[in-house]
C-alpha cells in the first residue's frame, strides 16, 4: 500500500469508527470524508464544495463533510480500497471501470451522440442509469452523482478532419484505453503510446502530429501553442462519479440518506452545467489563440470504427449493456 495512504489509513480509522457510530443516532454529528486527487482549482473541488454546501443547506451540523483534495489521503487508485476500509468515505473520480470492467462501456468511443444523449444514460434515473448504478451498488459503491468532464476532440498540426477518413496515416497520440486503440486504427490513424508529461515536447518536435483531449486540458496544456485544429470531433465522454461507500452510506439513517440525495442531485447539475459552460468558453478562447476550429465534422463516418471497437469489447462489457447505452433516448 503506498505509503501516504497507509499513514492516513492509521490517523483516519478511528475517526472512521466514530463516525460510522455516529449514524446510529440521528442527532449526533455524522463525519463525511470525500477524498479527491485534484487541486482546489479544479472542477472535482468545486463540486465537493457544493455538495458540501447544500447538504448543510438541508441538515444543518447534522453531517460534517470534510474535504481532502490534492491526493492527501492517497492516490485515485487508492480510493476503492480507502473505502473498503473505511479510511475514507466517499470520493469523486472516474475509475468506475476499475469497480467493474462492465462500466467500461460509458467509455466507448462514440457511444454517446450529444449532451442529452449522456444525461438521459447518467442522469434522469431511466432504466440504464439505475442498471449502471446497481452495478456499483453490487461492488459496495453507493453512486451520488454521475458529473462532466465534457466530450473529447482531436486536435491536429496541419490538417484539419472532418470525416474518419482524414486521420488516415495520422500519427496521434491517444490514451491506452484498448477500445480507442481498435477504433483510431480503423479510423486509419497510428495510436501512438506517450505519457502525457512529455506530449507537449512531442508534438512540438513533430513525434506525433495530433492527440485529443477535452477542451480544458488543450487550454490548460497550450496545445494550441503546437497545434493548428481543433476539430470537434466529440468522440469520447468519460464521466467522473462523486461516490460514497457502500457500508458507510447502508449506516446513515434514512432521513439523512435523502438529504444526501437531494443534496449529490443539486451539486451534480451544478457541476454538469458549469463544466459544460465552461468547455464552450474554452472553445471560444482557443479560437482566439490562433487555432482552427472544424465544427463541421461528420460524426456518422467514424461509426464504422466504433462498431468494431463495440465488437471487441462485448466480451468484457456485455452487448446487452452496450446496446442499452447506445439505445437510450
Amino acid at each position: 500500500m503506498h505509503s501516504t495512504f497507509r499513514k492516513a489509513a492509521r490517523w483516519l480509522a478511528p475517526f472512521a469508527l466514530a463516525a460510522l457510530s455516529a449514524g446510529a443516532n440521528a442527532q449526533q454529528t455524522v463525519t463525511m470524508r470525500i477524498a479527491h486527487a485534484m487541486p482546489t482549482t479544479h472542477g472535482y473541488h468545486v463540486w465537493a464544495e457544493k455538495f458540501r454546501d447544500d447538504l448543510k443547506a438541508l441538515v444543518g451540523n447534522r453531517i460534517d463533510v470534510r474535504i481532502f483534495p490534492n491526493a492527501q489521503l492517497g492516490k485515485e487508485t487508492e480510493y476503492i480500497e480507502g473505502m473498503k476500509l473505511g479510511t475514507i468515505d466517499g470520493t469523486i473520480f472516474g475509475r468506475h471501470g476499475q469497480i467493474d470492467p462492465r462500466l467500461d462501456v460509458l467509455n466507448l468511443p462514440m457511444i454517446y451522440r450529444d449532451d442529452a444523449h449522456v444525461d438521459a444514460v447518467l442522469r434522469q434515473n431511466k432504466p440504464i442509469q439505475q442498471r449502471l448504478d446497481q452495478i456499483m451498488y453490487d461492488k459496495g459503491v453507493k453512486v451520488l452523482g454521475w458529473g462532466e468532464l465534457g466530450f473529447r476532440h482531436v486536435t491536429t498540426r496541419s490538417t484539419p478532419v472532418r470525416k474518419a477518413s482524414d486521420l488516415k496515416g495520422v500519427d496521434i497520440r491517444i490514451p491506452t484505453v484498448d477500445p480507442w486503440i481498435v477504433a483510431f486504427k480503423a479510423w486509419g490513424a497510428n495510436p501512438t503510446p506517450i505519457d502525457f508529461a512529455e506530449l507537449y515536447s512531442a508534438l512540438q518536435q513533430g513525434v506525433v502530429k495530433a492527440q485529443e483531449n477535452p477542451p480544458e486540458i488543450i487550454f490548460t496544456s497550450k496545445f494550441y501553442e503546437v497545434q493548428k485544429y481543433l476539430n470537434l470531433t466529440s468522440h469520447a465522454n468519460i464521466p467522473p462519479q462523486m461516490v460514497l461507500a457502500r457500508a458507510y452510506w447502508e449506516k446513515l439513517p434514512k432521513d439523512l440518506q435523502d438529504a444526501v440525495m437531494k443534496a449529490a442531485a443539486s451539486s451534480r447539475d451544478f457541476q454538469v452545467k458549469g463544466t459544460r459552460e465552461a468547455n464552450a468558453r474554452l472553445i471560444s478562447e482557443l479560437e482566439k489563440k490562433g487555432m482552427t476550429v472544424v465544427r463541421d465534422v461528420d460524426r456518422a463516418s467514424f461509426e464504422a470504427g466504433a462498431l468494431e471497437s463495440y465488437a471487441k469489447s462485448e466480451a468484457k462489457i456485455g452487448k446487452d449493456l452496450i446496446d442499452a447505452v447506445r439505445n437510450t433516448r
